[in-house]
């Protein structure tokens, strides 16, 4: 299935692989021993598209979906989504009629707004990420959670990609917090991406979220297969002599003659300014340096000597993905910002239209 978005032949665009999507899901899957998905398709699925992505994921059979919002979920449910939608920010009282009017699963760390839930809800613990949920050693507190609407319970892991310690020393305390429930919710989660990969104990669900998107979950844990492409068009090209600055502040000058590629796509696109000494694209069959300060609507790149005079207007820039035997990942380009691979995703801006490649 290719599904295109109408969208400017002089402006920027995402490309998601739905194929490789499904093939990072089957890895989670496998590594998880068959427990069923909730994937994550919180924040739009990452920025690629809560409804096409869910729509993909139907094919593995998940349990639900994980959302932040009731905003997200109705999103999903009139896009005809029938599965299970758990909203992961903690329920108040006032949207009670909502969770009801859509069939959205609430997420309820406060003992006062349990007692009068009566749809399904699942149990944040506390054990160590310090956000959001009921403290694991809070045994009084726990106990006020008994109810016939307590359908599940879970845990967010605050350092499973870095190594397995202290994903042992969460669930231990996991383990503390259900027994101080009274008995066990039907449904039992905490494995986001890395966790999945790194916990023993069997798992009533597994959380995946940026191992679904092509994103690392960890440097020691396996690779996903590349799911994102960004791409952009060159939109002009011009020859500088010695001493030429480029963009805002001159803070880049030419040491040499080159030919500088400006691309349709900036910061209002996403693309962070702070990449700006770092980043590189591939164009023209090599890496090329991104140079000067990164606009709200363009880019500049050094085309230098390497078959600068071949690229025209309208060749095709790649700042994520593959173009022939050169890659960037996301990671890649995170590293370039100072950041993580979800803000990377996070902030493909609503402009750069999505493509779909899939089954």
């Amino acid at each position: 299935m290719t599904v295109s978005t109408l969208r400017d032949a002089n402006r920027a665009w995402v490309e998601v692989d739905l194929t490789s999507l499904l093939a990072n899901a089957r890895t989670v899957q496998a590594a998880a021993r068959g427990a069923p998905l909730l994937p994550m398709v919180k924040a739009g699925a990452y920025g690629l598209g809560a409804v096409p992505v869910a729509g993909a994921l139907e094919t593995l059979d998940p349990w639900g979906y994980g959302v932040a919002t009731v905003e997200e979920g109705v999103e999903l449910r009139a896009a005809g989504v029938s599965r299970p939608l758990l909203v992961f920010t903690p329920a108040v009282r006032s949207l009670r009629e909502a969770f009801r009017q859509h069939d959205l699963r609430a997420v309820i760390d406060h003992p006062e707004v349990a007692a009068g839930w009566d749809g399904p809800y699942h149990v944040e613990i506390d054990t160590g990420m310090g956000r959001c949920g009921v403290r694991w050693d809070a045994a009084d507190t726990l106990t006020r959670f008994a109810s016939p609407y307590l359908e599940g319970a879970f845990t967010h892991f605050y350092a499973a990609d870095q190594g397995p310690q202290t994903v042992w020393r969460q669930w231990e305390r996991f383990e503390q917090a259900l027994a101080a429930l009274g008995s066990r919710p039907p449904l039992v989660h905490a494995a986001n991406s890395a966790a999945a990969f790194r916990l023993l104990p069997p798992l009533d669900l597994v959380r995946p979220g940026i191992f679904l998107y092509g994103g690392r979950a960890g440097t020691d844990l396996p690779t996903p297969v590349p799911v994102v492409a960004v791409r952009a068009p060159v939109v002009s090209l011009r020859d500088l002599p010695v001493g030429a600055t480029v963009s805002y502040g001159g803070d880049w000058t030419a040491m040499r003659p080159t030919r500088i590629a400006t691309l349709g796509i900036g910061y209002a696109d996403g693309i962070l300014r702070a990449a700006q000494d770092h980043a590189e694209v591939l164009l023209g069959g090599a890496r090329r340096q991104v140079v000067g300060r990164i606009t709200m609507d363009f880019l500049m790149v050094d085309l230098g000597d390497r078959g600068a005079a071949e690229i025209e207007v309208g060749d095709t820039a790649t700042l994520i993905g593959n173009d022939g035997d050169h890659e960037i990942t996301v990671d890649e380009a995170a590293g370039w910002a100072g950041t993580i691979s979800y803000e990377i995703l996070t902030r493909l801006g609503p402009r750069l239209p999505r493509e779909y490649r899939g089954p």
